[in-house]
């Protein structure tokens, strides 16, 4: 399953890497203004955008390393990229102090210290030299892990640093992006821009795994009509950190679909996901996708609830569906793996305008606040030319009315003054039910599972 994230973007663009890193950035900023529209940070979401970001892998070498007692700026460091199990582990003095720079363009980059916890990895860094800030004011550095892998989620990513002493310090935090989780392994990570300036800072960073427990799990949770089954394999507790392994089974159209978790104490109190829907391994067996992913939660379970209460969800791959203009209304356009609809009742046109009547999901507003609909009437039902559909480009210019707040009813009107080609028979409406299943995730049957 696929991450909202740009490395995809990133391989199709054949261009030098500062033209790549404007794109970048152009989506990063594309991402924040939609950020609103998401139930949930990732998931889907956004992983470029964060002073956090999170990866995968382990830490720490005898040989290459000690135990940090008394580091003033280790403290510092956790707190300013607000990452709660490096604090944790800092007060445990299980972090590692690592000493290995790289020199290029005139830019020192060194890796300070390191954990490896659970299936969470976390790595500091400092950058010395002439660096240029961003239009923000902000540093950043792009870098990449495990060779910008393909095969792991987030592979690439543009990072935020922060001043300090003669510097800048910065953060990665990681989720280790395989099923198995070694003791002992190194961490290839390599930045390819820092403030600025191309150039190549590369390091094989020893990782040694902190000791925790795995609990088995043998639990299911599935939904009939979208044919998803996510079964629950294991719990990994780590000194301060959770992870939660399971094997989600999607069918052929669900290639690109997502789970999320959300996760309740035995008290009722939710508890909070840093990475959510992880994807380690895809694999497809006859017409069926099978996906062992991971979600973190970023404290230590154990001894604070007796069990975890799991309700997964998950965002459907809808495609985009295309409405004539010249056929009988109404008419329903449906996703077909959810119970989501959007009613084409009216077309009326004119020599200027074509306005456009229909209703949400038979105005069943499924806990969704008005304005999310409305934002949907906006942008998701839209004119398009009929042989250029699949392109996405700036919308016909429209207008959006509400007719039925309470039925979820809006029209839309259309100006058609400036198309000298338009006719019934060559454009069609655009609906974008993704955008819906996105936001609107199916809910499968929670399960409960003993962390005691």
């Amino acid at each position: 399953m696929e991450k909202n994230s740009f490395q995809e973007a990133y391989e199709k663009i054949e261009v030098p890497q500062e033209d790549v890193l404007k794109a970048i950035q152009k989506g990063r900023n594309r991402a924040d203004s939609d950020a609103h529209k998401t139930k949930k940070k990732t998931a889907v979401w956004s992983s470029v955008a964060a002073a956090t970001l999170f990866v995968s892998s382990s830490f720490l070498s005898p040989s290459l390393s000690h135990v940090m007692a008394d580091v003033p700026i280790l403290g510092k460091v956790y707190e300013t990229f607000n990452d709660s199990v490096g604090r944790s582990l800092e007060s445990q003095e299980l972090i590692t102090e690592l000493n290995q720079t790289a020199s290029n363009k005139g830019i020192d980059v060194s890796i300070t210290n390191a954990y490896y916890d659970g299936a969470v990895v976390g790595v500091t860094f400092k950058a010395k030299g002439k660096m240029n800030s961003e239009e923000n004011g902000q540093v950043a550095g792009f870098y990449e892990i495990f060779d910008g892998n393909e095969g792991i989620s987030d592979s690439k990513e543009y990072v935020y640093m922060e001043p300090a002493d003669d510097g800048y310090i910065g953060h990665i935090q990681l989720s280790y992006p395989k099923s198995e989780l070694p003791s002992d392994t190194t961490f290839p990570l390599e930045f390819k821009t820092i403030g600025g300036k191309e150039g190549n800072w590369r390091f094989d960073v020893p990782i040694k795994q902190l000791p925790y427990e795995t609990v088995t799990l043998d639990k299911n949770s599935s939904e009939d009509l979208s044919g998803v089954n996510v079964h629950f394999d294991s719990i990994i507790l780590g000194k301060a950190s959770t992870a939660i392994n399971y094997t989600a089974t999607f069918p052929a159209q669900g290639k690109h679909d997502q789970v999320g978790l959300e996760v309740y104490d035995d008290k009722g109190k939710e508890i909070n996901i840093s990475m959510d829907g992880i994807d380690l391994e895809t694999t497809k067996n006859g017409d069926q996708y099978i996906v062992k992913g991971r979600s973190i939660i970023p404290q230590s379970v154990k001894g604070e609830t007796k069990y975890l209460e799991i309700h997964p969800t998950v965002a459907l791959n809808e495609k985009d569906q295309f409405f004539p203009l010249n056929v009988s209304t109404p008419a329903e356009v449906k996703a077909a793996r959810q119970k989501l609809s959007v009613t084409i009742e009216d077309i009326t046109v004119d020599d200027s305008t074509l306005a456009v009547d229909f209703q949400w999901n038979n105005g069943d507003a499924v806990n969704k606040d008005f304005s999310f609909f409305k934002d949907f009437a906006q942008h998701d039902v839209i004119l398009v030319k009929e042989s250029e559909k699949e392109i996405y480009e700036e919308p016909i210019k429209h207008s959006v009315k509400t007719l039925q707040k309470d039925e979820l009813r809006f029209r839309s009107t259309f100006d058609i003054s400036q198309l000298d080609d338009f006719d019934l028979k060559t454009y069609v409406m655009r609906v974008r039910l993704g955008s819906l299943s996105i936001n609107i995730p199916v809910e499968l049957d929670e399960v409960k599972v003993n962390v005691d």
